[in-house]
């Protein structure tokens, strides 16, 4: 398989988020010296609440002329399950479909999207309710989406650990591939959620096959939703990146990293880790 390009979501860099335009600009800096040849760009960073994302977008369209770096991909709003509350549920609504304009403007190719299902006790799981319950909320996205030019990607779920058995809805890769399938979506695959949720990542991958679009490379223990750093987990990466042989998949070398502890003065040696790691992963997909 050829070499793929790497990228990671926009959190590596450090510089302080009071004044965004300056941390677009330092962060396209950051990762364009420091090896990353394409952007995760979360939509969130920017103000959904109204159309006051324009301005901040053409900034990041700026960092592209300027550093030859540009976000290939993106993460739109997300939350968890479906809310009975409709202020809540019109709120999270609006926010996704301004966050959809937003990744249009962007030219990003491949923007990420939840079910939104919540963890269910497996003694009253109802797949059809659930896939009925995510299509109806998914339905406009896609539509949206597709009115605007913007390629969607459905990304694989995780159940949270408790004292009883529980699933949820999109942590198996025919439950996603089914609404992806039906609404003309790609499947982002987290390596991470699978690995919580016990799922054997090379058969997984197999069946989702040529829908693969995106990854999201992260490690944890399987217990917790860690985004830890490559190799530092218990993540079977040789049978993860076997899945992705057999999925044929093209795209971003994508990491989605919890960075939030990390001193500044460190960002530099996580970044060349994470070009080690991704050359070192990479090596295995056969």
């Amino acid at each position: 398989m050829k070499k793929l390009k790497i990228s990671s979501s926009f959190n590596l860099h450090s510089y302080p988020k009071d004044n965004l335009k300056e941390y677009i600009r330092e962060g396209f800096r950051f990762y364009k010296e420091n090896g990353f040849e394409a952007i995760d760009f979360g939509t969130t960073l920017l103000d959904l609440s109204s159309d006051a994302w324009r301005e901040q977008a053409e900034d990041v369209l700026k960092a592209y002329d300027e550093f030859g770096i540009r976000c290939e991909m993106g993460h739109l709003p997300f939350i968890a399950g479906i809310s009975k509350d409709e202020s809540v549920m019109q709120n999270f609504k609006d926010r996704v479909h301004r966050a959809i304009d937003a990744a249009a403007f962007l030219g990003i190719d491949y923007a990420v999207l939840h079910p939104n299902a919540a963890n269910t006790p497996m003694r009253s799981y109802d797949p059809k309710a659930q896939y009925d319950s995510v299509m109806e909320l998914l339905s406009p996205f896609a539509e949206h989406a597709h009115r605007v030019g913007l390629n969607l990607v459905l990304e694989n779920m995780r159940v949270v650990p408790g004292l009883f058995h529980v699933h949820r809805f999109g942590q198996t890769p025919d439950e996603i591939c089914d609404v992806a399938d039906k609404l003309g979506m790609g499947i982002c695959w987290d390596f991470g959620h699978a690995n919580i949720s016990g799922v054997k990542q090379s058969e997984a991958l197999a069946y989702v096959g040529k829908r693969l679009k995106v990854i999201h490379v992260n490690d944890n223990v399987g217990i917790e939703d860690e985004h830890i750093l490559p190799f530092t987990g218990n993540v079977d990466w040789r049978d993860a990146m076997h899945g992705l042989s057999l999925a044929e998949y093209e795209g971003l070398f994508n990491f989605e990293l919890n960075l939030s502890r990390v001193p500044a003065a460190m960002r530099k040696v996580y970044a060349a880790y994470l070009i080690a790691a991704a050359n070192e992963l990479m090596a295995y997909i056969e």
